[in-house]
C-alpha cells in the first residue's frame, strides 16, 4: 500500500488531526467500510496547500463518500466546491454526510461523468477554478484533466492523487499479475503526459499513494 513503508507512514500518521470531530467521525466511518477516502498524510499536505493557495472555487473529480469536499470546505469557510460523482448511491451518501456537516450550502455535488459534468459546468459558464483535486478512475485521469483545463484560471492548482498506484506505476513488479494493465498503462501516460505539457509545471510527491502537483500556466 505504502510508497515508502509502513513504519515511516505510521510515524507521519502519527502527526495527523482531524480538523474536526465530526469529520473525524466521517472518516472512521469510510475507513471501517473501505471507501477510498484520502489517506492522513494526504490530507496533511493537501491541508498545506489549501492554506498556501486560498482557493476561492474548487473543482473535486471523484466524491465517493465526500469526505475530501467536505475537508476542502471546513478548513476554507469561503470556498465553493463542485464535485463530481459517478455511483448513484455514492452521490447520495455523500449528499447526506455533507448537509449532516452543514456545508451543503458551499458544497455542489454532481451525478455523472467526470468529463461530462465538467463541461457542462463550463456551458453552464461556471468557471475560473483555482485548484482541482482529480482522485477518480485511474485510467480516466487524463481526459478528466483535459476537461478541467477548460474550467480552470490561469495559476490554477492540480492535484493528481494516487498516481502512484500502491507502486505498480513505477514497475510491473508490484502487479505480478497483470491484473491492473491497463489501469497501469494509463497512469503512466498520464504523467508522461503532465511532466511533458509547456502549459503545466509538475512536482510529483510519494505521499500516501502517490500525489501529482500541477500548476497551469495557461493556455
Amino acid at each position: 500500500m505504502n510508497i515508502t513503508n509502513d513504519q515511516i507512514t505510521e510515524y507521519i500518521d502519527g502527526y495527523y488531526r482531524p480538523l474536526n470531530e465530526e469529520l473525524r467521525q466521517l472518516r472512521e466511518s469510510g475507513e471501517s467500510q473501505h471507501v477510498p477516502i484520502i489517506l492522513k498524510d494526504t490530507e496533511m499536505l493537501l491541508g498545506s496547500l489549501l492554506e498556501l493557495k486560498k482557493p476561492a472555487k474548487i473543482l473535486e473529480i471523484g466524491t465517493a463518500i465526500g469526505y475530501s469536499s467536505s475537508y476542502f470546505a471546513a478548513k476554507l469557510p469561503d470556498v465553493r466546491v463542485y464535485t463530481i460523482e459517478r455511483d448513484e448511491t455514492l452521490t447520495q451518501i455523500a449528499r447526506g454526510n455533507i448537509a449532516s456537516l452543514g456545508l451543503e450550502d458551499r458544497v455542489r455535488v454532481l451525478f455523472g461523468d467526470g468529463q461530462e459534468q465538467t463541461e457542462k459546468l463550463r456551458d453552464e459558464g461556471i468557471t475560473g477554478f483555482d485548484m482541482v483535486f482529480i482522485d477518480a478512475a485511474k485510467s480516466h485521469y487524463r481526459r478528466f484533466l483535459d476537461a478541467a483545463l477548460d474550467v480552470c484560471a490561469e495559476g490554477a492548482l492540480i492535484v493528481s492523487d494516487n498516481v502512484l498506484q500502491r507502486g505498480s506505476t513505477v514497475s510491473d513488479e508490484y502487479d505480478p499479475s497483470g491484473k491492473h494493465k491497463t489501469n497501469i498503462k494509463k497512469m503512466r501516460e498520464y504523467v508522461e503526459y503532465i511532466f511533458s505539457a509547456e502549459y503545466l509545471s509538475t512536482s510529483l510527491l510519494s505521499v500516501g499513494d502517490g500525489v501529482a502537483i500541477s500548476i497551469f500556466r495557461g493556455d
